[in-house]
């Protein structure tokens, strides 16, 4: 685990570099580990960060109040953590969707998670492990908005490149 941990810390320095970034904060395990490592790297590094956690409007009350408490904790030790707050509840979104997100009609991200961080490094805590298309795609994610630098990584010690290719960035993980 230490090896692991080692390498993982190396990668978010790369990853970051010295503009800083911004961690997403799900409040899940994955994002915890993130946390983590961030804080190790600020530690070695000098890293400057800032957290952020987009509320989905439906967390589970427990995923809400350990939020509430991560932030009381980082923003003691001088770390920036931010929660945004979406326009429109999930609730308010099935109306003017006329559905539930689906894995075809996936709006709840687009209009829940990834409405913020225009221009800037985002690093979200990710595994192989969470589905199966992210363990048979190897660990390959496009995010086609050039503009919003979506950094997927922290898993199970995998090593990755970063390329902008075909207007989109590309991790190699």
């Amino acid at each position: 685990m230490e090896k692991q941990e080692k390498q993982a810390i190396e990668i978010l320095h790369m990853m970051c570099g010295n503009n800083g970034c911004v961690i997403s904060d799900s409040g899940g395990k994955d994002s915890s580990v993130l946390k983590h490592i961030a804080l190790k790297v600020k530690n070695r590094y000098g890293l400057e960060y800032k957290i952020r956690h987009n509320h989905t409007t439906v967390d589970a009350p427990e995923t809400v109040y350990f939020i509430r408490r991560e932030k009381e904790k980082y923003e003691a030790m001088g770390i920036p953590y931010e929660i945004f707050y979406p326009a429109q509840s999930m609730w308010q979104l099935i109306v003017s969707h006329g559905t539930p997100p689906t894995r075809i009609m996936r709006y709840c991200c687009k209009d829940l998670k990834e409405n913020t961080g225009l221009g800037e490094k985002l690093v979200t805590g990710v595994r192989k492990a969470e589905s199966r298309n992210r363990k048979e795609n190897q660990g390959i994610v496009t995010i086609t908005n050039p503009k919003k630098k979506l950094v997927s990584e922290i898993e199970e010690n995998e090593n990755f490149q970063l390329t902008n290719k075909g207007g989109g960035w590309l991790f190699l993980i």
